[in-house]
């Protein structure tokens, strides 16, 4: 579907852009990683999620869902 290939390319591109990065924005956790955390969760509800190419992706993932602020 529409969907699910743009979610795809959306994956895709925030994989690469963090291959560099430890978190969205440089060497510091900020609101724009608290947004795609929250946008990460959503798209979770409608079964959407990253993919197994996404090992930056999964990375980031990891460590902004293991700060204690995500577990509020």
């Amino acid at each position: 579907t529409r969907g699910a290939l743009m979610w795809s390319a959306f994956m895709d591109a925030f994989d690469a852009h963090l291959a560099d990065r430890q978190w969205v924005v440089g060497d510091r956790y900020s609101f724009a990683d608290i947004t795609a955390l929250v946008t990460l969760d959503f798209a979770r509800a409608s079964k959407l999620v990253p993919g197994e190419r996404h090992a930056h992706v999964a990375r980031w993932l990891e460590a902004a869902s293991a700060r204690p602020s995500a577990q509020a």
